[in-house]
């Protein structure tokens, strides 16, 4: 508080010098300019006119008596002629004297506003000084509890920072949500190698029976050789595919997964899926309802392969004979929709906000017989993610299942549209 005060003083001493240099200044300004006035207007009285030929002196009058007199006469020598400057510089050291009191009242008087101006103007700095100053001459600060709340923190156990005070509480807050979700991707990150690890192991496991199958017996009998080279192949597959999906997760999980942004016809796109499981699946009528003619910009394999695993999944969860229907449209507000929907086992309404989680499955039998990984929904998720899209998902159980993906930023019919 003393260095402001001390500061303030300065400042507003600065001011008050400056002033007063410029009132000398002007003063000493007057006087010339009153001196040099006095002596061309008595010049013109006294001769008519001024001129620069004669010469001209200063003497002192030292028979005068006053205090004024004795200050000189300023003669104009042309013959005979000697004014007398006494009454001038009476009248003129009268007024610089009065203004000069003035001139002294007003920079006395303008001392204090200058300085309590420069102390509010310095108010905001010296605020920081001192808890500056309290902050580095304490030797504890509130945000010890902080520092030593998480020194004893278990990153891995629930418990949050508390350190009771209501200062800190919006840091506490921070540090405790930051907490929850690094707790939360570190679970998630647990629970994902977990179980890709147990989905390579049951690959693994029927590889290494069958190899041990075939050294006892394949040798001589070729149908166990047979069996055992189908179930290899059939499980190396079933490996290579689940392989590939967890780097395209990873990949994607790391912004490393390229995109190959074109405009291209999603009805043409949802056309070439409907071709593939007619040719490929004869246990399904296959429905194409493809009305729209709808044009969008994106990634053409990222969204078929989107197109295949939601129509996979139809083909496995719906009984022989069912239906599954292909569609594209526009949505509600204009977006461009592709839509799988089938007539199979449906799903329980608590499963739907779980089918994107990685490795999730509503019936963990039925998928392993169909041969899922429980990845494929979440790869999908992925994709539509990153085109800014979104699902609907209507399910109900043994009735069937839809899933809707919207595209809001895509071209639709030559128009670009964007969600608003």
């Amino acid at each position: 508080m003393n260095d402001s005060r001390s500061i303030a003083g300065r400042f507003a001493a600065n001011i008050q010098i400056e002033r007063l240099f410029t009132w000398l200044v002007c003063d000493l300004l007057i006087i010339i300019f009153s001196v040099f006035s006095w002596c061309y207007s008595t010049e013109c009285a006294y001769m008519g006119g001024v001129y620069p030929a004669i010469s001209r002196s200063i003497n002192i009058d030292e028979t005068a008596h006053g205090v004024w007199a004795k200050l000189g006469t300023i003669s104009y020598e042309f013959g005979t002629y000697s004014v007398s400057c006494g009454e001038f510089m009476h009248s003129m050291l009268h007024w610089i004297s009065v203004l000069g009191i003035i001139q002294t009242l007003i920079w006395t008087f303008s001392f204090l506003p200058a300085y309590f101006r420069a102390k509010k103007a310095l108010a905001p700095i010296n605020k920081i000084a001192i808890t500056a100053n309290k902050i580095a001459e304490a030797k504890y600060t509130p945000f010890d509890d902080i520092e030593h709340a998480i020194e004893r923190l278990d990153p891995l156990s629930d418990i949050h920072i508390s350190t009771g005070n209501r200062d800190l509480k919006s840091v506490e807050d921070s540090i405790n949500l930051l907490l929850d979700r690094m707790r939360e991707s570190y679970a998630s990150q647990t629970r994902f190698v977990s179980d890709a690890s147990h989905e390579l192991r049951t690959p693994i496991a029927v590889i290494k029976g069958y190899a041990d199958m075939l050294a006892r017996w394949g040798k001589d009998d070729e149908s166990v050789l047979d069996e055992g080279i189908t179930a290899i192949r059939k499980e190396s597959e079933n490996m290579n595919r689940l392989v590939e999906q967890l780097l395209f997760i990873s990949r994607s999980d790391n912004g490393r997964q390229p995109m190959n942004m074109t405009e291209f016809s999603l009805t043409d796109m949802m056309r070439e899926i409907y071709n593939e499981h007619v040719m490929i699946d004869e246990d399904h009528e296959y429905v194409c309802d493809l009305k729209d003619d709808i044009t969008i910009s994106g990634d053409l394999s990222m969204l078929k392969e989107t197109a295949r695993i939601l129509a996979d999944n139809a083909k496995k969860y719906t009984p022989s004979g069912g239906k599954i229907t292909l569609r594209v449209m526009n949505g509600d507000n204009g977006e461009a929709c592709f839509e799988v929907a089938d007539t199979g086992i449906g799903m329980d309404s608590e499963d739907i906000p779980h089918i994107f989680d990685r490795f999730y499955r509503s019936d963990p039998a039925r998928n392993r017989e169909s041969g899922g990984t429980g990845l494929g929904l979440s790869i999908a998720k992925l994709i539509v993610d990153r085109h800014e899209g979104y699902f609907k998902v209507t399910s109900f159980k043994d009735i069937g299942t839809k899933i809707t993906v919207v595209l809001p930023h895509s071209i639709t019919n030559g128009e670009k549209y964007e969600k608003q």
